[in-house]
């Protein structure tokens, strides 16, 4: 079963994916902080999609995709954007850091089960 990890510091954000997940037939685990989840990576945790917030405290997404592409074993991971930004700048960097697409909040539930389907394969 595929691993899904989503970092974001918002409890509510959470839930919501969490909902979105539940009949998915995916291995989900969920973090509050960057650090936390990249800890574990760094420990041997192979995630075969992330998806992360942007604006955290401690580590910003875009701080956690560069220090994941300096992992071996996530140096190529599928990577979504969850976040109330929109700014082309901002995406800009994601993309030059490999980051493989951008969804805003507030998501549409089909939407994120879309990407999540999407990017993993996974029969519609």
């Amino acid at each position: 079963m595929p691993l899904v990890i989503f970092v974001d510091d918002s409890e509510t954000a959470l839930a919501s994916t969490r909902m979105v997940t539940n009949s998915m037939p995916i291995e989900v685990k969920q973090y509050t902080e960057a650090t936390v989840a990249l800890a574990e990576i760094k420990a041997g945790m192979k995630p075969d999609l992330i998806i992360t917030d942007l604006n955290m405290p401690v580590m910003n997404g875009l701080e956690f995709l560069k220090e994941l592409r300096a992992v071996s074993s996530t140096s190529r991971t599928p990577t979504l954007m969850l976040t109330t930004e929109t700014k082309v700048e901002l995406k800009e960097q994601g993309k030059a850091l490999g980051l493989t697409g951008w969804i805003v909040k507030p998501f549409n539930p089909a939407q994120l089960k879309q990407a999540i389907t999407r990017v993993l394969r996974l029969p519609a």
